[in-house]
């Protein structure tokens, strides 16, 4: 006559069934041969630099702040702002205070070269920036702004 286990063998029996089949279900599976390696976002850079978004301290415009970088741009960007209800620019502020590779639209231009000769010549005569700092060291910031229309207001 069989004789049948007694029930907490049974169910360590089945525990370590359980722990087995869960260890094979999460081994690392054997790499596919066509398989590519996952890649690290690109970073932006600059002159071998990090490009950042936001920083401790920000760029500040020195001839008259972010009001007089609004009156610049839309003194000297001409139609961007009537290109469409959210016309933006973006730049980077180097290190040393610099503006470069101005574009228009929300992201920003990979090279120099890439950068619209109308817009360049439109930012040629911008100014110096102080420049954004991180961790008490200057660094490259890239900063987007809205294109603003004035509207002379009538009497």
């Amino acid at each position: 006559m069989p004789t049948s286990l007694p029930h907490s063998l049974r169910l360590l029996g089945f525990l370590l069934l359980l722990t087995a089949t869960a260890h094979a279900q999460t081994a690392t599976p054997a790499p596919m041969p066509n398989a590519v390696k996952p890649q690290k976002p690109d970073m932006s850079l600059l002159d071998g630099d990090k490009i950042y978004n936001y920083v401790e301290q920000m760029p500040v415009y020195l001839d008259g702040g972010q009001d007089g970088l609004q009156a610049f741009v839309t003194s000297h960007v001409a139609g961007g702002a009537t290109s469409g209800p959210r016309a933006y620019v973006t730049f980077i502020i180097d290190k040393t205070g610099k503006l470069r590779r101005p574009a228009l639209g929300g992201t920003y231009i990979e090279s120099e070269e890439a950068v619209a000769p109308a817009l360049a010549e439109a930012f040629r005569t911008v100014g110096q920036f102080r420049p954004g700092r991180q961790n008490g060291k200057p660094v490259n910031v890239m900063l987007t702004m809205p294109l603003v229309k004035r509207v002379k207001a009538s009497k």
